[in-house]
């Protein structure tokens, strides 16, 4: 399954590959935002169009790849909540964290080349200093 990426899925990250649906993004946001920011988020989350750079794709791959046994052992351990399912589920939240990490140190290495093709995609939004989308929380 191919991996897709999106701008602003979170108000404070730039570019993230989507661990889930955008559709359930879309959904978590109309039903759980404040009303004043959910235009302002939907206008702005959308998909990659352009070439990321070949670290972020490998990267965000992995992310995700990372994600799915951490949901499923999470998910498993809140069913049975059996001791026995903990290590598992830290095992896979270990796994998890550092792909999550390596994610954010290849979007550093690849600032400039991602923020580039961002500013392309998306010439009208609000970002800036890799803070927000929402001006009100930047603090400079």
């Amino acid at each position: 399954m191919e991996t897709k990426f999106a701008w602003h899925v979170h108000h404070d990250i730039l570019l993230e590959p989507l661990l889930r649906p955008l559709k359930t993004r879309i959904a978590y946001i109309r039903r759980s935002k404040p009303q004043e920011e959910i235009e302002g988020r939907l206008r702005l989350l959308k998909l990659v169009k352009g070439e990321l750079p070949a670290e972020i794709i490998e990267a965000g791959r992995a992310w995700v790849k990372a994600f799915k046994p951490s949901f499923e052992a999470e998910k498993a351990k809140a069913e049975a909540d059996k001791a026995s399912l903990e290590a598992v589920w830290l095992e896979a939240d270990e796994t998890l964290f550092k792909a999550e990490r390596a994610w954010f140190e290849a979007l550093e290495r690849n600032r400039e080349a991602v923020e580039k093709l961002h500013w392309e995609e998306c010439p009208d939004c609000p970002f800036r200093n890799r803070k927000s989308i929402f001006p009100v929380y930047l603090k400079n």
